[in-house]
């Protein structure tokens, strides 16, 4: 029973994600995006520069699904972009399509043989079976405020603010968020302001000046330290 239970379930999540996948368009520029720019080009002059040095043809975007958002956030977790580049490479290989059945359906070597940790297995594995279980569960999270979304994501079990963050930064394209536990914008944001200590307290005073498009502002930050586009 319990066989044909989780046959039904991987059944229904499949029928779902291929939905999702039809209905959906993706790598569009958010709608917000040239006010964005034209905004912070105004009110930032170091942004500004930034802005007029990053090709036009790049933007946020979204070119995931809700699953593969998480679980690509969750592979990133307290690691470089490279590694986690590489990591991401070497797992499609040993499981072809990246969706909530492959992962679940894994065998635990094939997972490890890609260089994922034990404790992010165990988490990919967890958001696979919840996924499979509760299909529609991220797709009602669109319906909810930043600060909802984070409350809702953080409840699984692998997943923190920074990873509920990027949920909202790469699947929602929401425009105002500020992912302060991000080292790597920490670091881009640090070096183009010349910020002292305290870190967070005087970035917060900076980032009062990219009104309500912080988002826009962080993601052209990363590109001082990664000019390639990273995709959650």
């Amino acid at each position: 029973i319990i066989q044909l239970l989780d046959l039904k379930e991987t059944q229904i999540c499949v029928s779902f994600f291929l939905n999702t996948i039809m209905t959906r368009k993706y790598n569009l520029k958010p709608i917000y995006w040239h006010d964005a720019k034209k905004f912070l080009k105004s009110s930032d002059p170091l942004l500004k520069k930034i802005i007029q040095n990053t090709d036009n043809k790049q933007y946020l975007t979204i070119n995931s699904t809700p699953f593969q958002t998480l679980a690509n956030a969750i592979i990133g977790q307290q690691i470089s972009v490279a590694a986690a580049s590489s990591i991401f490479k070497k797992l499609k290989l040993q499981i072809k399509a990246f969706n909530p059945p492959t992962i679940r359906q894994a065998s635990e070597k094939q997972l490890k043989s890609s260089g994922l940790s034990r404790q992010k297995i165990e988490y990919l594995k967890l958001l696979a079976d919840f996924f499979i279980r509760n299909p529609r569960y991220f797709a009602n999270l669109k319906n909810l405020d930043d600060q909802s979304v984070i409350d809702e994501l953080v409840k699984l079990k692998g997943i923190g603010e920074w990873t509920a963050q990027m949920y909202l930064i790469f699947q929602l394209n929401r425009p105002n968020v500020i992912p302060m536990a991000d080292i790597g914008f920490i670091n881009s944001a640090k070096k183009l302001y010349n910020i002292k200590e305290p870190i967070n307290k005087n970035l917060l005073t900076i980032s009062k000046r990219w009104g309500e498009y912080k988002t826009v502002a962080v993601w052209y930050i990363w590109r001082i330290i990664d000019p390639d586009v990273v995709q959650y």
